[in-house]
């Protein structure tokens, strides 16, 4: 069988740390985990009621491929609510996390052999994912002094688009 190149990306070393974690946790060790980006809280009360009320009140089935109306609605009235911004609902997507939206907004915006640069230090996502869609990520030196953020006299001049992004997990 034939394996496709666009799956040869730099290993995600952060599960390997999440491994080791665990294996210390099991063993006995308190471990404060720090490795991934994910919720170390429970949903809000608010959240679970609503979800035990759909789970009780309806099929459960694939929603519109954009995401409820209803709920992308309400996260941009959130945006309206918190940052001042009027941000039309259409303009919202839902995902079932991060490297979903990534996929799409990466796919939507470049085409295959599009060079795309990245700051480094970077979330190491990014750049597999990136590549894997057949883009080419130029990596571009940063500094504390700049939050670690690329700056425009750093930037080639043969880019295609640039991802602006925290280093550290989103």
């Amino acid at each position: 069988m034939r394996v496709s190149s666009r799956g040869d990306v730099d290993p995600f070393i952060v599960m390997d740390v999440m491994a080791a974690a665990a294996r210390a946790e099991a063993a006995g060790r308190h471990i404060i985990h720090m490795e991934v980006g994910q919720p170390g809280t429970p949903a809000p009360a608010a959240a679970r009621a609503e979800l035990a009320q759909a789970m009780e009140t309806g099929p459960l089935g694939y929603t519109v491929g954009l995401g409820l109306p209803a709920l992308r609605a309400r996260i941009a009235r959130l945006y309206g609510d918190w940052y001042g911004v009027d941000l039309n609902p259409e303009r919202v997507v839902i995902t079932p996390g991060s490297s979903g939206g990534f996929t799409l907004a990466f796919t939507a915006l470049f085409d295959v052999g599009a060079r795309v640069g990245i700051g480094a230090p970077g979330y190491p996502s990014y750049k597999a994912i990136l590549q894997a869609l057949g883009l080419q990520t130029v990596m571009i030196g940063t500094e504390a002094q700049h939050r670690y953020q690329p700056v425009p006299a750093d930037l080639p001049t043969d880019l295609d688009g640039l991802l602006v992004a925290s280093p550290a997990n989103p």
